[in-house]
């Protein structure tokens, strides 16, 4: 009971449901002074607690105990801040727009059925690792309540949840106050924690810890469940993976027996992730893809190169992190293991960008900095706290050293992380409309209408976020369809897939889309079907083209033509022997296939 990753869960689960229903209690706006500073105020009493305890019990201070009880109050914590931020809002960061918005149709695409499949072009083995929105989805169907309501405090709970997990990883590996510092985008939720188990992952089952390897069978398990989460992290960092197993092979006293542990887990991994990789990798052997989410032209790709080189304190603690990785990579266990991770980060960006200049596949290595920036800056934190001890019998005595300085210390950096986490996540109290980045994400959470068009209770008057009017469409399909209609729908929003479960035929983003929906087919095939003139013969296409049938289009009506992204149709095509055609609210038009 007395180890630091049991107290820190231990203090955890009490705190976290708390913390979750204190914004409820407050009712005060995000976007109001009082409102936003909710979070700072509970953390500025937590921290002059935690130093008061200190002063009162130095001796217990540098125990594991208090670490164990700081980490799991700092997630709860983070679950404030994060929840403060939506209160009065249904949805998550960044409402529905992007990302978000296609997070949320594969949430609800796991709320009607449990087969990993694409969130908007039903029945196609998904690409994205489905994890996370699998457990939305079916959290949802079991609550009885839209996943796109659930989404937003599922976000809240798997980034505080990150945090201790982060934390529980590492006081396997290093001491535990070293942990707590080292946990130091709640709309990427499933890569913060695939991203928090990864990095101890790699270092407890490939490298050397002091504290032995990982079993095979949890490491195997934890190895899947990364994979089935954010593929990419284990994608970026294979090189080295792979350097790394070689390097600890040839040191291994028995190296027969570390090959057998290292096929363990692999087999292991295989088997968790295999109800996700074995249907995707099947449908690109059978069916082949269109690799086109790679295409877009993020402005990422010419940023963010060497991150450690920022002007700021994080770029500092990076840098002394990549310092601490050369100086000790004989010293240090843990520096061999994450200079590998990075090194081969870099070396999988090279390769890529080689690519790029080939082919215009882009294998998305410009997120390979967001590996880099956390790897850098653990080592800074690891390099800090194996370079004190040296550096104190240096130039200074324990008793010189003022009563209080490490538990003040560790306070001033738990304190200014998390005010800079609030602060990039917390929607401003003046002018929503002008502001950007986080921020940004934080107030489109409370623009977002819903269904009915109804706003947020807290919504500013800017940005405006254009209502998709799903009530409206939803009520008019089962007017003509019935009440458990499910039809297979042309929808020039993707808000649409949000919302309800039904199937798609094609995505709206080229540039978002699963290789296996084979999106240049299907645009293929639908610019085909538009230029059909006579009307019955587009009723006979609609209903068997080569993707299946279209049975509902929702189309953008302008003065000319009633369109879908850049396919262009002509109201004569929707004649009412065949279709029943509903005008509805911002230039939006539905025809029902009878």
């Amino acid at each position: 009971m007395r180890h630091p990753a049991v107290l820190a869960l231990l203090t955890w689960l009490p705190a976290t449901p708390v913390a979750m229903l204190l914004p409820t209690l407050a009712d005060r706006s995000p976007f109001s002074p009082q409102g936003a500073v909710l979070p700072v105020g509970a953390g500025g009493l937590l921290l002059a607690a935690g130093l008061a305890l200190a002063a009162a019990f130095p001796r217990r201070w540098h125990t594991d105990a208090p670490a164990g009880v700081a980490a799991g109050l700092l997630a709860a914590w983070v679950a404030l801040a994060l929840r403060n931020s939506l209160h009065g809002t249904p949805f998550g960061f960044a409402g529905l727009l992007g990302d978000e918005g296609r997070m949320s149709a594969m949430a609800t695409r796991y709320s009607a059925t449990a087969f990993p499949s694409d969130g908007i072009v039903a029945g196609v083995p998904t690409e994205y690792p489905p994890l996370f929105p699998w457990v939305v989805g079916r959290a949802s169907a079991l609550l009885d309540v839209d996943a796109w309501r659930v989404l937003g405090d599922a976000q809240i709970l798997t980034i505080s949840g990150a945090v201790l997990l982060t934390f529980m990883l590492w006081t396997r590996l290093v001491p535990a106050p070293a942990a707590l510092v080292a946990v130091a985008d709640p709309r990427k939720a499933h890569e913060v924690v695939a991203l928090a188990v990864f990095i101890p992952w790699v270092l407890g089952t490939f490298g050397r810890p002091p504290r032995g390897r990982l079993h095979w069978l949890p490491a195997g398990v934890l190895g899947g469940l990364v994979v089935a989460t954010y593929l990419g992290f284990v994608l970026w960092g294979a090189a080295g993976i792979v350097v790394l197993a070689a390097l600890t092979w040839r040191t291994s006293a028995n190296r027969r027996r570390y090959v057998l542990y290292l096929v363990k887990v692999v087999v292991v991994a295989a088997i968790t992730a295999s109800w996700y990789l074995v249907p995707y990798g099947w449908t690109l052997l059978t069916d082949g893809g269109q690799m086109v989410s790679d295409l877009f032209p993020a402005p990422a790709i010419t940023s963010r190169l060497f991150p450690f080189l920022a002007a700021t304190p994080l770029g500092l603690l990076q840098t002394i992190g990549l310092l601490g990785l050369v100086w000790y990579r004989r010293a240090a266990w843990w520096a061999t293991p994450l200079l590998c991770l990075v090194a081969g980060a870099y070396l999988y960006r090279a390769v890529a960008t080689a690519r790029y200049l080939v082919t215009g596949h882009t294998g998305l290595y410009y997120h390979t900095d967001r590996m880099i920036t956390v790897l850098l800056a653990i080592a800074g934190v690891l390099t800090i706290v194996h370079a004190a001890p040296g550096l104190i019998r240096r130039f200074a005595t324990r008793d010189t050293i003022p009563r209080g300085l490490t538990a003040t210390t560790v306070a001033v950096l738990i304190g200014w992380c998390g005010f800079t986490y609030w602060h990039a996540w917390t929607p401003p109290t003046t002018d929503p409309g002008g502001v950007g980045g986080t921020r940004r994400y934080a107030t489109l959470a409370h623009t977002e209408p819903r269904p009915n068009g109804a706003l947020p209770r807290y919504a500013p008057d800017e940005p405006v976020t254009t209502w998709f009017p799903v009530k409206p469409i939803r009520t008019v399909v089962e007017d003509v369809l019935g009440r458990d209609a499910a039809p297979r729908t042309l929808s020039y929003d993707e808000r649409l897939f949000a919302y309800l479960p039904w199937p798609g035929y094609i995505a709206v983003d080229r540039t978002a889309a699963s290789s296996t929906t084979h999106w240049d087919d299907r645009h293929a095939a639908l610019a085909a079907l538009a230029a059909i003139p006579t009307p019955d013969a587009f009723a006979a296409a609609a209903a068997n083209t080569r993707y299946g049938a279209i049975d509902v289009f929702i189309l953008h009506a302008d003065s000319t033509a009633w369109t879908w992204n850049d396919v262009h149709f002509r109201p004569a095509q929707f004649t009412p022997a065949h279709f029943t055609v509903r005008t509805l609210p911002n230039n939006t038009v539905l025809a029902i296939r009878h």
